[in-house]
């Protein structure tokens, strides 16, 4: 459990994307015939056209991932933060728990958002 977590909050997508394009590259530059050549330079291409979807789908306000932090990242983080400060300092909040298929989804919606998140700053850097 704990190196699956490891993984998706220090790679995941991102890691696997590239991997991938590190493992296409040396296949093109270790390829003997022009058609190895073509199918690596092929995956390579699918791989940037990869990378470039979700580049794109980062960049777009209007997209699941930039409406997913303000619709469900915020308002989950407010409720987490309602029940620290109740737990604190003992407020009369009566912060109630989510409704089990909430708590369900936001499990898995907040991870992919953030790693939406991290591929986007790792390949602006990439780039320069």
């Amino acid at each position: 459990m704990f190196g699956f977590l490891l993984k998706l909050f220090g790679g995941g997508v991102i890691g696997d994307l590239a991997d991938q394009l590190r493992r296409a590259y040396e296949t093109k530059i270790n390829a003997e015939t022009a058609e190895q050549k073509l199918a690596a330079d092929i995956d390579m291409r699918r791989i940037e056209a990869a990378i470039s979807a979700m580049d794109a789908a980062n960049a777009d306000r209007w997209s699941a991932t930039s409406l997913g932090r303000y619709l469900i990242v915020l308002p989950f983080g407010a409720w987490w933060t309602a029940i620290f400060l109740d737990s604190i300092f003992s407020f009369e909040w009566d912060v109630l728990a989510l409704p089990p298929a909430i708590m369900e989804l936001s499990v898995w919606l907040i991870p992919a958002i953030i790693v939406g998140d991290l591929g986007r700053s790792f390949f602006r850097r990439r780039r320069g």
